[in-house]
Order: C-alpha cells, then sequence, then structure tokens
C-alpha cells in the first residue's frame, strides 16, 4: 500500500519497517507460488538527492523500483512517496517514424522544449533522425531527457531510474551525471546501477542482499565499491 502526497514541497521515500517486495501467485499466475524477494527490517527514508540501488541480478532490483513506483503492489507492508513519481526504464517506446525533436515537441514547448533540444546536444543526440533508426544508446537518451526536463518544471519529483545507463558511453554518462549536478533541487533520484559498475557519487545507497533491503549512508559521496560488492549475495 503506497500513501503518495503529489504536492509536498520536499520529495521523499519512507520504506516501512517490514515492508517486502515480491509477487502474489494471483498477480503473476495462479499456478505459480508466491515469491517474496525482500523485506525491510528497518525503516528507510531517502530525501532531495541521489541515491544508488544495489543488488546482484534476480534479487529485486527492478521490483522495487515498479513497487515504489506504484506498478506492482507490495507483497506486505507499506511505503510512502512524498512528490511527482516517473519510471525511467528501457520499455518507453515512441512511433518509429517520428523524430526526436518531435518527439520533444510532443511533450513540450516554448522554453522548455528549448531546454530539451540543448539536452540533446550535451548528450550528442541527433535530433532530426527518425526514433527507429537510433541506436540503444541513443533512444536512451531520448527517454532520460524527457524525464529530466519534467523534473524540472518544479514541484518535488522523485525519479526511479532502472540502469539508465547501460546503453552510454562513458562520456555521455559524465554529461548526464553534471546535468543531474545541476539540476537538483527538489528532486531525489533513485539510481539503480549494477554493482560491477562503480560510477557516481551518491548521497546514499539501498541494497537488496540476503533477502534484505538496507540502507547504507555515504560518507563523503563515496561507496567503497570492493567493500560493497563483496557483501551482496
Amino acid at each position: 500500500m503506497a500513501l503518495a502526497k503529489i504536492l509536498s514541497m520536499e520529495p521523499k521515500i519512507v520504506i516501512k519497517q517490514g515492508m517486502s517486495i515480491g509477487y502474489r501467485s494471483g498477480w503473476r499466475n495462479r499456478a505459480m507460488p508466491d515469491l517474496e524477494l525482500a523485506s525491510a527490517e528497518q525503516e528507510v527514508s531517502l530525501s532531495a538527492g541521489r541515491h544508488l540501488l544495489l543488488a546482484r541480478n534476480g534479487r529485486g532490483k527492478t521490483t522495487l523500483l515498479k513497487t515504489l513506483a506504484g506498478l506492482l503492489p507490495t507483497f506486505c507492508g507499506e511505503f510512502q512517496v512524498d512528490g511527482q513519481v516517473q519510471y525511467i526504464d528501457e520499455e518507453l517506446r515512441f512511433d518509429p517514424e517520428l523524430k526526436t525533436a518531435s518527439i520533444f515537441a510532443a511533450f513540450f514547448s516554448g522554453e522548455i522544449y528549448q531546454r530539451a533540444l540543448s539536452m540533446a546536444e550535451r548528450l550528442e543526440l541527433e535530433v532530426k533522425k527518425p526514433y527507429g533508426k537510433l541506436s540503444k544508446g541513443n533512444r536512451q537518451k531520448v527517454t532520460l531527457i524527457i524525464a529530466e526536463v519534467q523534473a524540472t518544471q518544479g514541484g518535488a519529483q522523485v525519479l526511479l531510474l532502472d540502469e539508465p545507463f547501460s546503453g552510454l558511453d562513458f562520456h555521455v554518462r559524465d554529461e548526464v551525471d553534471a546535468i543531474w549536478r545541476e539540476n537538483s533541487e527538489g528532486i531525489l533520484r533513485l539510481v539503480c546501477v549494477h554493482p560491477d559498475e562503480p560510477t557516481l557519487k551518491a548521497e546514499s545507497a539501498l541494497i537488496i542482499s540476503d533477502e534484505k533491503i538496507s540502507h547504507l549512508p555515504v560518507v563523503g559521496g563515496e561507496l567503497d565499491w570492493f567493500e560493497t560488492r563483496k557483501n551482496l549475495s
């Protein structure tokens, strides 16, 4: 069960103690048993800033993000999200014949549209090329730009990003990182990254390991990646 405050002044995610993620048999397939993936032994509270979500494959990273986005029910327990929520993954698709500039124009106008074009230039995205002819990485840029521009229009914002850098080269990742740092006020980003890919400074990290959801504060914006990976199961 999610308790949402869309117009809150400050973004926040609170995972209540005892909340767990997974799938009930009726949700997936009545012939399949219940599957509980992970639970929070203590309450976790995230505020504005950048927070990483780390776990090995199949431990529940995407399930947690979709649960927080309201796309899946909790297995049990409650969480709270304050702010306008966006879930960003690779599944967003557009008409392959549309040019990227036209896609942006469908979402934005005026100065906000120009902001999207400016981000596209920074990320080296060809806006006159049909969406269907873009590479995986460039399609990912389109999704990231739309989400980022929407998030900078005011109010508390919660962005749930599912491996947003999987198709991007290091130069573009650095540019996205710079844009995020510039647009940090009033925005909470929970960013799912693979633990074998040390990248990004963050305020804290959520870790899913041994069927537990735990919170790791980050000192000085730097994770000890060797120790973090060693503790993941």
